[in-house]
């Protein structure tokens, strides 16, 4: 499996990082590099090896997962600070608003 120039900026696109123009040639064979690492990872035969699920031995402490006593939505709604059609409003966050897709006019 090799990358190439496409596959780069489809990557960086949707990562929204951003490399130099000059940098890219040197990414691709660094990426190619690991993809080929990782193949070779899929030729080692693994036949009659246990799993390794955790390296060493941890209880696990976690609670069971059950479902308990829920508040209706009034109840939710009057102890909210701000409330409107049924939601709770907050603030936004100004630093997930510069990097997100949803922009509003006003910023």
């Amino acid at each position: 499996m090799k990358t190439d120039i496409n596959e780069l900026n489809g990557l960086l696109f949707q990562t929204k990082l951003k490399i130099d123009e000059d940098k890219k040639e040197e990414m691709i064979k660094r990426l190619n590099k690991d993809l080929e690492f990782v193949e070779k990872l899929f030729e080692v035969n693994v036949d009659g090896v246990e799993p390794l699920y955790h390296v060493t031995k941890l209880e696990d402490v976690r609670r069971d997962d059950v479902t308990g006593e829920t508040l209706d939505n009034e109840t939710i709604m009057n102890l909210a600070r701000v409330g409107e059609y049924g939601y709770i409003v907050v603030p936004a966050v100004p630093a997930a608003l510069e990097s997100s897709e949803h922009k509003t006019k006003s910023n």
